[in-house]
């Protein structure tokens, strides 16, 4: 049996225990909610929107999930043995779960995505490769403050850094819950989505997160 010197020694060789609520979720960008703005500086005002729209996101998202992943089997009897033998492999959806400003953008993006996959005017259906996105999910290491330069002194910040990144391949919503309204007082609108994907993969770590601390 490991001491407790032991066990906090192991700890602190690892860089502290992982936190479930370290985490940074990766959106595609869709473009949406951006006014036409022309020229060089209307591209730039539009990229800063966009960012600024995603960094939101990211800091709204309330729950998320590293997929699991499971090796499929059948079996196979060689004399009297019988022995497990792989043959492919299957993912698991993952929900992403998001509080919601007055204005409802969460929704607003999840029904910009959903409307690239089925034209409900119409009634068709678009081809996968229009609306097949790349999602980054990252567990995220303790936050470390920015020291040691005199702008830490003027806009406190601390710097996160992703230590395991995965990438959900070919994603696209499936399911967006329906939000509820009630007459509680201290209520809060919530988005619930539900991702679905061909495959994820492990991609390299070292994600930053750049956070504010007013």
């Amino acid at each position: 049996m490991a001491s407790i010197s032991e066990i906090k020694s192991s700890i602190t060789f690892g860089g502290g225990l992982a936190r479930n609520n370290q985490f940074l979720v990766t959106l595609p960008s869709l473009g949406f909610g951006i006014p036409p703005l022309g020229g060089t500086l209307g591209g730039l005002a539009g990229a800063a929107l966009d960012f600024l729209g995603q960094r939101n996101m990211n800091i709204l998202c309330r729950t998320a999930q590293i997929p699991g992943k499971q090796v499929l089997t059948h079996d196979r009897r060689i004399g009297m043995e019988s022995q497990k033998v792989a043959y492919g492999y299957a993912v698991e959806d993952v929900t992403l779960t998001f509080l919601e400003t007055s204005t409802l953008p969460i929704r607003r993006y999840f029904d910009t995505w959903r409307g690239l996959t089925i034209n409900e005017d119409s009634q068709t259906a678009a081809y996968k490769k229009d609306y097949e996105k790349r999602v980054l999910i990252h567990q995220l290491a303790q936050p470390v403050p920015i020291a040691g330069f005199s702008i830490s002194n003027l806009i406190p910040a601390t710097i996160m850094i992703s230590t395991y990144s995965v990438e959900l391949v070919n994603a696209f919503p499936t399911t967006m819950v329906g939000a509820e309204y009630n007459n509680e007082q201290d209520g809060f609108i919530e988005t619930t989505v539900q991702l679905s994907y061909t495959n994820w993969k492990r991609i390299p770590a070292g994600q930053l997160s750049f956070s504010l601390n007013f």
